[in-house]
């Protein structure tokens, strides 16, 4: 082979170079020097391609000694030695001359690299270190923080329960309070309320028979005298008795109807104190069908006149040839009527109120009277009077009406008699009675009021009655 291109020559010297080989020591043939020859050790070199590719690919470039690349820089820098233009003299030289540069390229950018990367990995492995000690001191703090959040938890709750109790403590004081006040007002009362629970649960068991007498009572004895009654409700005590059916000893229709207040107010209206009158307003109030009194004293009259006059009641005669127009109105309106003067026989256009002949229609409740179809209202009331002493009444005018004998006895004969005199002689005495009376019933019905009323909020209390 004989001289070969300065490109060539110059990448054969620079791969001996990076491997280190030494040149060959001949004599120049022009000056006849001994110099130092690349040429040969190269060729050498490239006799085994192979091992030569290999050697490149393993050639040791983080580790090239600086003294090399001393020598390298010589030829990096010569012009001659760029790959374009080594290119024009070999193709395969400028793969060698590109791989003689990378490799001091390489070098230099490793120098700089290297020191950055051992302080990266010193700085990494230090970043490491002072994690480990962040998450140490993380985890301790976390775990003061938990302690601290259990300690603030227990803390709320407990000033949760003393404030708890506080409001308990005071609750139950002003609990004790009203609870002495409530003790202290109902004593009293409670011994009253002991006695009368007593009584209402003796009456619970003669409830029946109580009632069915009462039934009874009001169906068929109301046209009888008061010792006739008397001797009927005896009989039918004993055969209840007889029978097993509970019933009460001393029954009697007023203990078992009657209420104190309402006839205190019967009394005050006209109503006769005695038994038998109280009897006969129970009748004439709590019967089924619209009363029928025979009032030859015109008592029951003026009874029925007093207690209805709040209501604005209408008062005609039975021969009145208006008074199925004042029914109308009476009827429309909820107010009451008291009939007069009724003979043994009752008017025929009578018959739907006698009988209750009422009918809904379109949600409305309504009553015929006349040729008329009129609205009936609940709170309107019938009440009839004859001053026949001794009536005869067919069996299908009883059947229609509550018969109801007003007749004066002599215990309310008496009565009258002593109020008359007492009217005359001691008209004071007269004053300060009806005085009495109508404060004494007012009180007493107050007191029922209040009675009840204290016991309907006493049932109907939610939660404690003491709050």
């Amino acid at each position: 082979m004989g001289s070969p291109p300065a490109g060539v020559k110059l990448t054969l010297e620079a791969i001996c170079v990076m491997k280190d080989i030494k040149p060959d020591r001949v004599k120049d043939k022009e000056t006849q020097k001994m110099v130092e020859d690349y040429f040969g050790p190269g060729k050498r070199l490239l006799q085994d391609s192979k091992a030569f590719v290999d050697s490149l690919k393993s050639y040791d470039k983080d580790n090239i000694p600086p003294a090399t690349i001393k020598k390298i820089v010589v030829y990096y820098d010569d012009p001659e030695f760029a790959p374009e233009v080594v290119s024009k003299v070999s193709k395969a030289a400028t793969s060698l001359c590109m791989w003689v540069r990378a490799m001091k390229v390489y070098d230099e950018v490793a120098k700089v690299v290297e020191p950055k990367r051992q302080q990266l990995a010193s700085s990494t492995a230090m970043l490491e270190s002072e994690k480990a000690k962040l998450k140490k001191v993380q985890d301790e703090l976390a775990a003061v923080v938990a302690s601290v959040e259990q300690l603030q938890a227990t803390c709320d709750a407990a000033v949760a329960e003393k404030k708890r109790l506080t409001d308990a403590a005071e609750t139950t004081s002003k609990r004790l309070v009203r609870a002495g006040k409530l003790t202290g007002g109902l004593a009293d009362e409670g011994v009253r309320w002991a006695a009368t629970v007593g009584e209402l649960n003796i009456e619970r068991t003669n409830l029946i028979g109580n009632v069915f007498l009462s039934a009874a009572f009001i169906a068929y004895l109301g046209f009888f005298t008061a010792p006739y009654r008397k001797t009927l409700v005896e009989a039918w005590v004993g055969k209840c008795k007889e029978l097993h059916i509970p019933i009460s000893d001393n029954y009697t229709l007023v203990r078992s109807m009657g209420e104190p207040v309402k006839v205190r107010d019967w009394n005050i209206w006209g109503l006769p104190v005695d038994e038998y009158s109280t009897e006969n307003g129970i009748l004439a109030t709590k019967g089924k069908r619209w009363p029928l009194a025979i009032d030859p004293q015109s008592q029951a009259n003026k009874w029925m006149r007093n207690m209805e006059q709040k209501n604005n009641s209408k008062n005609v005669k039975g021969n009145d040839a208006t008074i199925l127009r004042t029914l109308e109105n009476a009827i429309r309106m909820g107010t009451p009527v008291i009939l007069e003067d009724v003979g043994e026989e009752l008017d025929p256009s009578l018959e739907p109120v006698l009988q209750k002949q009422i009918y809904k229609q379109g949600g409305r409740k309504l009553i015929r009277v006349g040729d008329s179809d009129v609205d009936y209202n609940d709170d309107f009331r019938f009440y009839m009077t004859t001053k026949l002493p001794n009536p005869h009444y067919l069996p299908e005018v009883c059947i229609k009406v509550t018969l109801i004998n007003f007749t004066v006895t002599l215990e309310g004969l008496e009565d009258q008699l002593l109020g008359l005199v007492v009217r005359e002689e001691r008209p004071d005495l007269e004053k300060a009675k009806n005085h009495l009376v109508v404060s004494l019933a007012a009180d007493k019905k107050q007191l029922q009021e209040l009675e009840d009323k204290i016991l309907r909020l006493l049932s109907a209390s939610e939660g404690n009655i003491l709050d």
